[in-house]
């Protein structure tokens, strides 16, 4: 057996390949869809949600706004359209998770209940958790 610290691709994809076929094993083998939408200005995206919906909840991987288009709503809009998507999917819930430097209060004004913070990062950020019942 040897230990690698520098995976290939195809060595990390059957780590994920193995943790799923456990996963599937315990509980319902739903797939994961995908959910994810941008805004669009001159072919570059100005702003997105990544988010995946599985085992009944959905998931907040990634929202992001570029520094330009801030504070016009994209963000609300972009979290909004995730929780309908959420709802048509028929997640309980939604899930995201932020650093304190980024967006803690965005979440909690859109009505998302803090749950756990991490803290012990660099510079005296925390990581902040997130939920909402849909």
């Amino acid at each position: 057996m040897e230990f690698v610290t520098n995976p290939t691709d195809h060595q990390l994809a059957e780590v994920e390949h193995g943790l799923n076929e456990y996963n599937a094993g315990v509980v319902s083998a739903r797939s994961v869809t995908p959910v994810q939408a941008v805004f669009v200005e001159s072919g570059r995206a100005v702003a997105g949600v990544v988010a995946a919906a599985y085992w009944g909840k959905l998931h907040v991987r990634l929202l992001w706004v570029h520094s330009d288009h801030q504070h016009e709503g994209l963000g609300t809009r972009l979290m909004r359209w995730a929780e309908d998507r959420g709802r048509d999917l028929h997640c309980v819930s939604i899930m995201v998770d932020t650093m304190s430097f980024q967006a803690p209060e965005f979440y909690a004004k859109l009505g998302y209940g803090q749950f756990g913070v991490s803290g012990g990062y660099e510079g005296g950020a925390s990581r902040h958790y997130f939920e909402k019942t849909l």
